[in-house]
């Protein structure tokens, strides 16, 4: 079964169940409310990668919590990685960069990387006047739905290139002369 580029509205309710939970186990494991999107977002992303997996062991297999239990091993399993990544044990990405700074010039303009899911979050959900803005469940659910999307399309493309690679290098070796 193909994933749409649309989240179903199971996964919309599901979300809208989780969500308050998991953002305060979030918050419990990363320490600040400005951070917790770094960890729940991630766990409900991995659970929309899954979800057409999950539906058919709720549908057909009988499995009724089979989303949910999903859920607590994920989050078990992502709030270790950032433990270990808080340790500096876990985060092999870290690149430090050291530029020279004089004070009487300006500061170097930040990088700021920002996902295509968080810009097409304004187009879900309108903006709210206040100044902190929380995303309701269908823009999280949405949210997560568009990163396993991504996610699953990325995949697909590396099978797709090893399976060509490997043809290519079996044509090669039938192709290639005898060697003498």
């Amino acid at each position: 079964m193909r994933m749409t580029s649309e989240p179903p509205a199971e996964y919309v309710a599901f979300v809208s169940r989780h969500l308050e939970p998991l953002r305060r186990d979030s918050v419990r494991v990363v320490g600040g409310e400005e951070d917790a999107d770094c960890l729940y977002v991630d766990v409900l992303t991995d659970v929309a990668t899954r979800w057409n997996w999950l539906e058919l062991q709720r549908t057909r297999l009988g499995h009724q919590d089979a989303a949910d239990d999903f859920l607590g091993r994920v989050f078990a399993r992502r709030s270790e990685r950032f433990y270990l990544a808080e340790d500096g044990f876990g985060d092999d990405d870290l690149q430090i960069q050291v530029t020279p700074w004089y004070p009487d010039e300006p500061p170097p303009p930040r990088r700021v990387y920002v996902s295509t899911a968080v810009r097409l979050a304004p187009m879900l959900v309108p903006r709210r006047r206040s100044s902190v803005f929380v995303a309701g469940p269908a823009c999280e659910a949405a949210i997560a739905w568009w990163h396993a999307y991504e996610t699953l399309r990325r995949r697909r493309l590396v099978y797709v290139g090893f399976v060509a690679i490997l043809l290519l290098m079996a044509l090669a070796s039938v192709t290639a002369p005898p060697a003498v």
